[in-house]
């Protein structure tokens, strides 16, 4: 632009001339606008970030009121499931007919070879939880079921393991003390021949014992140290031979 004085050039959002000093009113006027804009701009972040925190602060007490509320709906249904369960008054002791039905319905599923719904029968309508006492006629068999669910449950575990990735779980020492109580347990129950084949067979087929292996498991009394290769890191034993067997 040309200054208004002297007639020179120079840009126009310089504030004076450079040659004589005469003052640019457009660029001055121009500067005064921005600073006023920067000023108000200032102002309103300033609001919008007292405003947002205030949000934030209400939005986590809201939160954190409802996950307190959650917490204390939840101990008391808690609470409340633990005397029903467990109460003397408690609608789930089942008596009379109620009873004799569920016995009935036991009696069915033992029949059938469906020995873990029996279980879950007896030990959902049984307030003593595994003494079975609502099913005495019973009890050895359901006792029986329930340490064999306990190694079973290791075993799956083990499975999804080994689904998952290249981790084997192998039989550690509270798999094997399970499985030395449930073998130790000279029960006579009815069923007990039956589940013993389904743990040879987990032993076998997914552990890699041999067939004299497990059998000398089972001569152990509980508590003996059981060992493998002539080693008691049974674990590592164990993961070498699932590990080999699967190509991995």
């Amino acid at each position: 632009m040309k200054c208004t004085n002297c007639g020179s050039d120079f840009a126009s959002d310089q504030l004076r001339c450079p040659y004589c000093g005469t003052v640019n009113e457009s660029a001055l006027k121009l500067a005064k606008e921005l600073q006023a804009y920067d000023a108000v701009y200032e102002q309103k972040r300033d609001e919008l970030l007292e405003t947002g925190t205030n949000q934030v602060l209400k939005h986590l007490t809201i939160k954190l009121g409802i996950v307190f509320l959650a917490i204390v709906i939840f101990s008391f249904g808690f609470i409340a499931l633990y005397q029903y369960r467990f109460g003397v008054r408690s609608s789930y002791q089942v008596t009379g007919t109620r009873l004799m039905k569920n016995k009935e319905q036991i009696a069915r599923y033992m029949d059938e070879k469906q020995y873990i719904r029996a279980y879950l029968l007896a030990s959902r309508t049984d307030p003593t939880g595994e003494l079975f006492e609502n099913y005495p006629e019973y009890a050895q068999d359901l006792t029986d079921i329930y340490t064999y669910c306990l190694v079973l449950v290791s075993v799956l575990q083990s499975m999804d393991s080994m689904d998952e990735g290249n981790h084997y779980a192998s039989l550690g020492d509270i798999e094997l003390t399970t499985i030395q109580i449930f073998y130790g347990n000279d029960s006579g129950g009815r069923v007990k021949e039956d589940l013993v084949r389904e743990i040879d067979g987990y032993l076998k087929n997914y552990y890699r014992l041999t067939d004299e292996e497990i059998e000398r498991l089972k001569a152990l009394e509980i508590g003996e140290q059981f060992t493998l290769d002539g080693s008691a890191d049974i674990e590592s034993i164990t993961r070498e031979r699932m590990e080999a067997y699967f190509g991995k």
